[in-house]
């Protein structure tokens, strides 16, 4: 049985602290995709999107390299408006690039079906700020989220019954907020973001058992100062 057998929808943002310090909100990276078989209407959103350009918003190929598109077909969008040569140029480079490679490695890792590969379509929305100034963050952004988007879609994450339970106290990096809650929700996120970059590592780092012990220790104490916050303000 074929494991992309209907329309399947995902969704991958990252983000991390700018070199001086704080979110780094310029280069964000946030990828809505839409994925499905040859007959679905992830075909006819392929079709629409790499045909109806218009100024401002365009569609293009994700290609490994001239000459040589992805398989699965993948065409990219972009969610706000091309301002300029420079944002065009990071859309048609480090981002195109980024999204290109997500696909080839999540066929290569076995995430897409080799055998499925050639009658799968894949539309990406990729978000790049007028502001964006760092490509190789661009570039490696777009790749690690369109990778959570595609795995997301693939497993059929998140199910309903889990996102009932977590919305209330699920955070948002751009929500408003009053400033002691902005305060409160910046730091939750980037200590949310750390943790799960540490559980990553930790899952296939080749690490000491002294050094895992020292992570894991981290991650514990973020955990608990997330909760202290979230205590602190409901009292």
């Amino acid at each position: 049985m074929a494991v992309i057998d209907r329309v399947l929808i995902g969704e991958g943002l990252v983000i991390e602290d700018r070199p001086e310090g704080g979110l780094d909100l310029k280069n964000v990276a946030h990828i809505d995709l839409i994925m499905g078989p040859r007959g679905s209407a992830a075909e006819d959103a392929f079709c629409r999107t790499l045909t109806d350009q218009k100024q401002g918003v365009n569609g293009l190929l994700a290609i490994a390299a001239p000459n040589m598109m992805v398989k699965p077909n993948t065409v990219m969008f972009n969610k706000v408006t091309i301002k300029d040569g420079r944002q065009a140029t990071q859309m048609f480079g480090p981002a195109q690039r980024g999204v290109a490679m997500a696909v080839m490695d999540c066929v290569a890792d076995g995430t897409i079906p080799l055998e499925e590969a050639d009658d799968v379509f894949i539309c990406v929305g990729v978000f790049i700020d007028s502001k964006a100034d760092m490509d190789d963050r661009i570039q490696d952004w777009n790749y690690r989220a369109t990778k959570i988007a595609i795995k997301a879609a693939v497993a059929r994450e998140p199910k309903a019954a889990d996102v009932v339970k977590q919305y209330k106290e699920a955070l948002h990096p751009f929500a408003a907020q009053t400033p002691e809650a902005k305060n409160r929700r910046s730091d939750d996120t980037a200590a949310a973001l750390a943790i799960s970059q540490m559980q990553e590592r930790s899952k296939y780092a080749r690490t000491s058992a002294e050094s895992k012990a020292r992570e894991e220790k981290q991650i514990e104490l973020a955990i608990n100062q997330m909760k202290d916050r979230i205590n602190t303000t409901k009292a």
